[in-house]
Protein backbone atom coordinates (compact mmCIF):
# COMPACT_ATOMS: atom_id res chain seq x y z
CA UNK A 1 0.00 0.00 0.00
CA UNK A 2 1.35 3.40 -1.00
CA UNK A 3 1.22 6.32 1.42
CA UNK A 4 -1.08 8.23 -0.93
CA UNK A 5 -3.62 5.38 -0.75
CA UNK A 6 -4.55 6.74 2.68
CA UNK A 7 -6.22 9.68 0.92
CA UNK A 8 -8.57 7.27 -0.87
CA UNK A 9 -9.44 5.32 2.28
CA UNK A 10 -12.53 7.24 3.40
CA UNK A 11 -13.24 5.13 6.53
CA UNK A 12 -9.66 5.68 7.73
CA UNK A 13 -9.85 9.42 7.05
CA UNK A 14 -13.17 9.65 8.89
CA UNK A 15 -11.59 7.85 11.86
CA UNK A 16 -8.66 10.29 11.80
CA UNK A 17 -11.09 13.23 11.61
CA UNK A 18 -13.02 11.93 14.66
CA UNK A 19 -9.79 11.39 16.61
CA UNK A 20 -8.76 14.96 15.80
CA UNK A 21 -12.15 16.29 16.90
CA UNK A 22 -11.83 14.40 20.19
CA UNK A 23 -8.28 15.69 20.65
CA UNK A 24 -9.43 19.23 19.90
CA UNK A 25 -12.16 19.03 22.55
CA UNK A 26 -9.73 17.67 25.16
CA UNK A 27 -7.23 20.37 24.18
CA UNK A 28 -9.74 23.19 24.56
CA UNK A 29 -10.73 21.75 27.93
CA UNK A 30 -7.03 21.81 28.94
CA UNK A 31 -6.76 25.47 27.93
CA UNK A 32 -10.22 26.50 29.18
CA UNK A 33 -9.11 28.35 32.34
CA UNK A 34 -6.40 30.19 30.42
CA UNK A 35 -8.85 31.15 27.66
CA UNK A 36 -11.56 32.50 29.98
CA UNK A 37 -9.02 34.50 31.99
CA UNK A 38 -7.45 36.07 28.87
CA UNK A 39 -8.60 38.79 26.52
CA UNK A 40 -10.38 37.42 23.41
CA UNK A 41 -7.74 39.26 21.38
CA UNK A 42 -5.22 36.58 22.47
CA UNK A 43 -7.45 33.52 22.06
CA UNK A 44 -6.07 32.58 18.63
CA UNK A 45 -2.58 32.30 20.17
CA UNK A 46 -3.45 30.30 23.30
CA UNK A 47 -4.62 26.78 22.32
CA UNK A 48 -1.76 25.81 19.96
CA UNK A 49 -2.26 22.05 19.72
CA UNK A 50 -6.08 22.06 19.64
CA UNK A 51 -6.00 24.73 16.94
CA UNK A 52 -3.98 22.49 14.64
CA UNK A 53 -5.89 19.29 15.39
CA UNK A 54 -9.06 21.27 14.64
CA UNK A 55 -7.55 22.51 11.37
CA UNK A 56 -6.46 18.96 10.51
CA UNK A 57 -10.00 17.69 11.11
CA UNK A 58 -11.42 20.51 8.98
CA UNK A 59 -8.91 20.04 6.14
CA UNK A 60 -9.57 16.30 6.01
CA UNK A 61 -13.35 16.71 6.32
CA UNK A 62 -13.41 19.16 3.40
CA UNK A 63 -11.24 16.80 1.37
CA UNK A 64 -13.41 13.74 2.15
CA UNK A 65 -16.61 15.57 1.25
CA UNK A 66 -15.47 17.63 -1.76
CA UNK A 67 -12.03 16.34 -2.82
CA UNK A 68 -10.89 19.96 -2.59
CA UNK A 69 -8.41 21.69 -0.33
CA UNK A 70 -6.45 24.90 0.16
CA UNK A 71 -2.72 24.50 -0.37
CA UNK A 72 -1.74 27.30 2.03
CA UNK A 73 -4.09 26.05 4.76
CA UNK A 74 -2.70 22.55 4.29
CA UNK A 75 0.85 23.87 4.63
CA UNK A 76 0.13 25.92 7.77
CA UNK A 77 -1.76 22.98 9.29
CA UNK A 78 1.13 20.61 8.60
CA UNK A 79 3.70 22.95 10.14
CA UNK A 80 1.48 23.47 13.21
CA UNK A 81 0.92 19.75 13.72
CA UNK A 82 4.64 19.00 13.46
CA UNK A 83 5.84 21.97 15.50
CA UNK A 84 3.44 21.81 18.41
CA UNK A 85 3.29 18.03 18.53
CA UNK A 86 7.09 17.91 18.75
CA UNK A 87 7.26 20.89 21.14
CA UNK A 88 4.88 19.22 23.58
CA UNK A 89 6.74 15.89 23.55
CA UNK A 90 10.16 17.50 24.11
CA UNK A 91 9.04 20.02 26.71
CA UNK A 92 7.02 17.52 28.77
CA UNK A 93 9.82 14.92 28.65
CA UNK A 94 12.50 17.53 29.39
CA UNK A 95 10.65 18.79 32.46
CA UNK A 96 9.12 15.64 33.86
CA UNK A 97 9.48 16.87 37.44
CA UNK A 98 7.21 19.81 36.59
CA UNK A 99 4.59 17.93 34.57
CA UNK A 100 4.58 14.42 36.02
CA UNK A 101 4.30 15.72 39.57
CA UNK A 102 0.89 17.11 38.56
CA UNK A 103 -0.49 13.94 36.92
CA UNK A 104 1.91 11.33 35.54
CA UNK A 105 -0.80 9.24 33.83
CA UNK A 106 -2.30 12.24 32.03
CA UNK A 107 1.06 13.54 30.80
CA UNK A 108 2.18 10.04 29.72
CA UNK A 109 -0.90 9.77 27.50
CA UNK A 110 -0.43 13.38 26.39
CA UNK A 111 3.08 12.60 25.15
CA UNK A 112 1.88 9.62 23.10
CA UNK A 113 -0.97 11.61 21.57
CA UNK A 114 1.40 14.41 20.61
CA UNK A 115 3.79 11.96 18.93
CA UNK A 116 0.82 10.94 16.77
CA UNK A 117 -0.05 14.60 16.21
CA UNK A 118 3.45 15.37 14.96
CA UNK A 119 3.43 12.33 12.66
CA UNK A 120 0.06 13.36 11.23
CA UNK A 121 1.65 16.40 9.58
CA UNK A 122 2.20 14.29 6.47
CA UNK A 123 -1.54 14.10 5.68
CA UNK A 124 -2.15 17.80 4.92
CA UNK A 125 1.13 17.87 2.95
CA UNK A 126 -0.15 15.08 0.70
CA UNK A 127 -3.13 17.28 -0.20
CA UNK A 128 -0.97 20.13 -1.54
CA UNK A 129 -1.28 20.35 -5.30
CA UNK A 130 0.80 23.49 -5.99
CA UNK A 131 3.54 24.24 -3.51
CA UNK A 132 4.61 27.89 -3.60
CA UNK A 133 7.65 29.56 -2.07
CA UNK A 134 5.44 32.29 -0.59
CA UNK A 135 4.04 29.64 1.78
CA UNK A 136 7.37 29.88 3.61
CA UNK A 137 6.99 33.64 4.19
CA UNK A 138 3.36 33.31 5.31
CA UNK A 139 4.27 30.50 7.70
CA UNK A 140 7.26 32.41 9.13
CA UNK A 141 5.09 35.46 9.82
CA UNK A 142 2.28 33.42 11.39
CA UNK A 143 4.39 31.13 13.58
CA UNK A 144 6.81 33.85 14.71
CA UNK A 145 3.77 35.98 15.64
CA UNK A 146 2.54 33.05 17.72
CA UNK A 147 5.98 32.62 19.32
CA UNK A 148 6.06 36.34 20.12
CA UNK A 149 2.60 36.15 21.68
CA UNK A 150 3.60 33.11 23.74
CA UNK A 151 6.76 34.56 25.27
CA UNK A 152 6.23 38.32 25.18
CA UNK A 153 2.48 38.49 25.78
CA UNK A 154 2.25 35.42 28.02
CA UNK A 155 -0.03 33.19 25.93
CA UNK A 156 2.15 30.07 26.38
CA UNK A 157 0.75 27.00 28.17
CA UNK A 158 1.85 26.11 31.71
CA UNK A 159 5.64 25.73 31.67
CA UNK A 160 8.33 25.89 34.37
CA UNK A 161 8.89 29.61 35.02
CA UNK A 162 12.55 29.03 35.88
CA UNK A 163 13.21 27.60 32.41
CA UNK A 164 11.09 29.96 30.32
CA UNK A 165 14.05 31.48 28.45
CA UNK A 166 15.37 28.06 27.44
CA UNK A 167 11.89 26.96 26.30
CA UNK A 168 11.35 30.23 24.40
CA UNK A 169 14.61 29.81 22.47
CA UNK A 170 13.66 26.22 21.65
CA UNK A 171 10.22 27.35 20.47
CA UNK A 172 11.58 30.11 18.22
CA UNK A 173 14.11 27.68 16.71
CA UNK A 174 11.40 25.12 15.93
CA UNK A 175 9.58 27.60 13.69
CA UNK A 176 12.09 27.75 10.80
CA UNK A 177 13.08 24.10 11.30
CA UNK A 178 9.57 22.77 10.79
CA UNK A 179 8.76 25.20 7.99
CA UNK A 180 11.81 23.89 6.12
CA UNK A 181 10.93 20.27 6.96
CA UNK A 182 7.33 20.74 5.79
CA UNK A 183 8.39 22.49 2.59
CA UNK A 184 10.97 19.81 1.76
CA UNK A 185 8.51 17.00 2.57
CA UNK A 186 5.81 18.64 0.42
CA UNK A 187 8.26 18.98 -2.49
CA UNK A 188 9.25 15.34 -2.11
CA UNK A 189 5.60 14.23 -2.04
CA UNK A 190 4.77 16.37 -5.09
CA UNK A 191 7.70 14.86 -7.02
CA UNK A 192 7.07 11.23 -6.14
CA UNK A 193 4.37 8.64 -6.23
CA UNK A 194 4.80 7.80 -2.56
Amino acid sequence: MKLRDILENTPLLVAIILINVAGTLVGFFYYWDQLVSSSPVYWIFIPDCPLYTMLAAAVLAVYVSTRRSSDIVNFITAVGLAKYGTWTVFVVLSFTAFYFSVDSSFYSVLVLLHVAMAAEFILPLMLIRRLKQRFIAVALIWFFANDFADYFLGTHPPIPASDITQIAIFTFLLTPVFIIVAYAAARFLNNSNT
